[in-house]
């Protein structure tokens, strides 16, 4: 995984709000709300099923009394745990009442997609095939136990059960990548590739028409024609998802073109240096090893489709269904390390942590993906509160790779993000020290630790780090903003701050932080007018924060709304502050705010 701080917002608040863990500097993935798993996100999905509510109107048999008490109750645990994503005890109770509700078929595809969430494929299977009995048609149990015909060797079977696929919803995709690659089994590649034609008519689906169209001609031993299909999708480097470069550059080996292979992979590594993947091919390359195909067998083709399709859909939206598909896909391949790595993503965008790192850890360190595996593990661990954990497996990850920093920065971050400073300076310190030359994408290190040394009270060297993150990001809106603010607080180059949450605030004018600190500085100026309108509009992007509430507070009283203050320091007082401003609010509830400091309006320049 690249460097996760990255990804994610770094606001000043991480300056102010000591109650917070962690800031915005939160999970590496976008947390989704976890709805029901059987919410459908495809016509095809919900026609003729019902949601899981109304099975709780269903004629449910029970044997007898005690049956009917204990039914409600494994039904109703069974709901509780679906709610809570606990999908492999939700799918045991819902076995329950299945048993004695055989024919329900709502219940019947609820504590299937259950079970294949949880990853029971054994079950799984059983169950997908009372589902597709008398002709039933539902995607995902269809393509499951099709994937399981074609693993085991049986293509026709799996044609057949394909062909019954319905041409819309999810069978749009699903049914021309099943087609193609049951024929590939057979042999029949040019039937393969028209099956794989409906595929180029769907928008932004040609690079994946493409891929799968060159992965069977590579299969049909037609390598040149593969390569012509792989150099459209990327005729150059950075044109190309790295997926791509990798299985273009492992045809281009075994084709004969290493020297072509060395300079596509060295090519997307230059604008990827993190990439350890990249980075194992091209040392493969340059030491006469193989990079490993990515569809030796018809398998694991349809298993590379179902997860570019899962990849594709939008997780807000359809996150059930990039969770069945991404088992389906590691249920044909039970080594694609990126389907691991999908589904614990999932699971970690649900909250469920020790389910993620379960999976994470199946991928073996040793391999290209195992160090990403590894530090998404360190992510679920440090949101179950494991940090010593996570610790100890950061610190052995910076030792087994002493060329790189990700580890040393993630450590650097937990620690600050538990107010750790000091320790979050010392993993930082480690991190530029492997550096050598820092370079652009390197400034979030320097904001980082710029931080962490700011509150340990080691302003000098703090004040350097921000000032080196502008060189390399002049504009960037949180350093600007975090830097201004910090000198305001300190009552110096009260202009050139100013300027500096100016800008800031023209590129993140929704962002509550940056709004307070423009208002903070005209405060500090003296503009108390101006102060309050930016200072309302803070409160109204963030209510509760503590710090924003007590500074309106103290700008309602300059300008004589004298109750209006005293109100929003009992706020302020309501969100939990600091200690420190606790005892500061509390003197100004009782005897207001003395005479503005004229030195502060004094010190501008800088």
């Amino acid at each position: 995984m690249a460097i996760s701080v990255g990804k994610r917002n770094l606001g000043r608040h991480m300056l102010r709000n000591r109650k917070t863990g962690r800031g915005p500097l939160g999970r590496f993935c976008v947390a989704l709300a976890a709805g029901s798993l059987l919410a459908a996100c495809f016509p095809e999905e919900e026609a003729g099923t019902r949601d899981v509510a109304d099975v709780g109107k269903s004629a449910l048999r029970f044997r007898d009394a005690d049956a009917d008490r204990s039914i409600y109750g494994s039904y109703l645990a069974g709901r509780f745990a679906e709610s809570q994503s606990d999908l492999a005890f939700a799918a045991s109770m819902l076995e329950r009442v299945l048993e004695d509700n055989p024919d329900d078929r709502a219940l019947l595809r609820r504590t299937f997609v259950l079970t294949l969430g949880a990853g029971m494929g054994d079950r799984a299977v059983e169950l997908a095939n009372r589902l597709l009995e008398d002709g039933g048609s539902q995607t995902s149990a269809t393509m499951l136990v099709a994937g399981r015909d074609l693993r085991d060797g049986k293509p026709d079977a799996a044609l057949e059960r394909i062909e019954k696929l319905p041409n819309s919803g999810l069978g749009r995709f699903a049914k021309p990548l099943g087609r193609a690659w049951a024929l590939a089994a057979k042999k029949d590649y040019d039937g393969a590739l028209a099956a794989l034609g409906p595929l180029s008519d769907e928008k932004g689906f040609a690079v994946m028409y493409e891929l799968h169209a060159g992965l069977i001609e590579e299969l049909a031993g037609r390598l040149d024609a593969a390569e012509a299909r792989y150099a459209k999708m990327a005729p150059k480097a950075e044109d190309a998802s790295v997926r791509v470069v990798r299985i273009y550059a492992s045809l281009l080996q075994r084709n004969g073109k290493v020297e072509k292979a060395r300079e596509l992979v060295a090519a997307k590594l230059e604008e990827n240096a993190e990439s350890m993947v990249l980075a194992e091919d091209l040392r493969r390359l340059k030491d006469g090893e193989s990079i490993p195909r990515r569809a030796s067998k018809p398998a694991y083709g349809l298993a590379e489709g179902l997860f570019n399709v899962a990849s594709a859909l939008p997780r807000d939206r359809a996150e059930n269904v990039v969770l069945l598909y991404g088992r389906i896909a590691l249920d044909l391949d039970p080594d694609f390390a990126l389907a691991k790595l999908l589904i614990g993503d999932v699971l970690v965008a649900r909250d469920r942590y020790k389910e993620a790192i379960e999976v994470y850890n199946e991928v073996p360190p040793a391999t290209p993906y195992g160090w990403s595996a590894r530090l998404r593990a360190a992510d679920a661990m440090y949101e179950l509160e494991r940090l010593d954990e996570a610790s100890t497996l950061l610190s052995a990850m910076a030792k087994d790779r002493p060329e790189r920093v990700d580890a040393l920065l993630k450590l650097g971050n937990f620690m600050r993000y538990k107010e750790k400073f000091e320790k979050a300076v010392v993993a930082y310190d480690r991190a530029l020290d492997r550096l050598g030359e820092p370079g652009k994408r390197h400034w979030t290190l320097f904001y980082s630790r710029g931080i962490a040394l700011e509150r340990s009270e080691r302003w000098d060297r703090a004040e350097k780090d921000f000032l080196k993150a502008l060189e390399f990001e002049p504009e960037q809106p949180y350093v600007l903003n975090y830097l201004g603010y910090s000198w305001v607080e300190q009552g110096k180059n009260i202009d050139r701050a100013k300027d500096m949450i100016e800008r800031a605030v023209q590129q993140r004018r929704n962002d509550g932080y940056i709004v307070d600190s423009m208002g903070w500085v005209l405060y500090r100026l003296g503009k108390y007018d101006e102060a309050v309108d930016h200072l309302e509009r803070a409160v109204q992007l963030r209510p509760q924060d503590p710090v924003i509430n007590d500074h309106l507070g103290d700008a309602y009283w300059r300008v004589g709304r004298r109750h209006e203050a005293r109100f929003q320091w009992r706020r302020a007082l309501s969100f939990e502050p600091t200690d420190e401003d606790r005892v500061k609010i509390e003197a100004k509830l009782e005897g207001g705010l003395g005479r503005p400091d004229p030195t502060v309006q004094m010190e501008t320049g800088g």
